[in-house]
């Protein structure tokens, strides 16, 4: 159930969303912003159900027909533009406004339009969006979901009841990890570069009932950064190319494996800045050692924690990779770290 998943991971979006249907108070234009991996399409799927549940003034059974409907995408007054894979244009919203500017086909009478990843959006996108959540028309509601805000015209942003989501919980991604079969300690590094329970099936390779090959590149390009286990950063440019990315022929598979590749290994190696700030050791042997044995003072961790931050928010499937990777062992080689 999507309503027991937020009432756990994302308390303050339950509420608020359990209040506003109870008291019927649901905002014409909605923004749902937070984390890659956050629930926000399905809290955003959830909102759609309330407001087409035959039950009706309280938060979707999630059970009836209608629900149903909803969820596989099958209720014909609830239409989906997704900006995860391609780029969201100005004929696409404008398409959308067109068939909205009928009339509603189910008996409900509502209409309800989910925009993904919206951040992805031309700005002459945007701009459409805009003059859309400005004239909204009688019985339409618009959920808006975005990775990063910072990408949305501030414009649309006060046009909407912003919803901010915010990351799992890493213990229950940690318990979910040793379910899966990870080391305790193991399990505690994955809960802080895995972004929620699905990314857990990336680290870990069921036919082998071991951890993954791309979580084991991971570590590797973790350890050879922080030159422990023998290993070198001089190599790690070298090996990155060779070694480390994606060997898929399918190149957008291949991109988003090597996506996570590069996430994890600035998630893990920021958490490492973060434990030796706080002096603690959490995870399996060899990062125990490592942030025992840091050698940088609290100013370089900040300086290392920043350039990992910003390279980090440059990990996206318009860059390239590779330049991007590069760039970071420049930064660090630049600030002497």
């Amino acid at each position: 159930m999507i309503r027991d998943l937020l009432k756990e991971t994302q308390p303050i979006v339950y509420h608020a969303l359990d209040h506003a249907v109870r008291e019927d108070r649901i905002s014409s234009a909605w923004l749902f912003s937070g984390p890659s991996g956050t629930p926000k399409y399905e809290a955003a799927i959830l909102l759609a159900q309330s407001i087409f549940c035959e039950s009706g003034g309280q938060l979707a059974c999630e059970t009836c027909n209608t629900c149903r409907r909803v969820k596989e995408g099958l209720y014909t007054d609830l239409l989906i533009l997704d900006g995860r894979e391609n780029t969201i244009s100005k004929e696409m919203v404008d398409s959308l406004q067109e068939r909205f500017s009928k009339t509603a086909v189910e008996k409900n009478g509502q209409r309800v339009y989910i925009i993904r990843n919206c951040e992805n959006a031309t700005v002459a996108a945007q701009n459409s969006m805009l003059k859309f959540l400005e004239e909204p028309g009688d019985g339409i509601t618009a959920i808006l979901i975005t990775d990063n805000i910072n990408r949305m015209l501030p414009t649309i942003l006060s046009r909407c009841t912003l919803l901010p989501f915010v990351p799992m919980p890493a213990e229950r991604l940690c318990r979910a990890a040793v379910e899966k079969g990870f080391d305790e300690k193991d399990a505690v590094l994955v809960s802080h570069f895995v972004k929620n329970e699905e990314d857990l099936e990336k680290v870990w390779d069921e036919k082998k009932n071991a951890p993954s090959a791309l979580y084991q590149h991971i570590i590797l390009m973790v350890k050879q950064f922080l030159n422990t286990d023998g290993e070198t950063r001089l190599y790690l440019s070298a090996d990155f190319e060779s070694s480390y990315l994606s060997s898929l022929k399918d190149t957008a598979k291949a991109k988003k494996e090597n996506l996570f590749l590069l996430s994890g290994f600035y998630e893990v190696l920021m958490w490492y800045c973060r434990c030796v700030l706080k002096g603690a050791k959490e995870g399996p042997l060899w990062f125990e050692k490592a942030v025992e044995q840091c050698r940088y003072d609290t100013k370089q961790l900040t300086q290392l924690l920043s350039i990992l931050n910003e390279q980090q928010d440059a990990c996206n499937k318009y860059n390239d990779l590779g330049l991007v990777f590069y760039q970071t062992l420049f930064r660090v080689e630049e600030y002497r770290l």
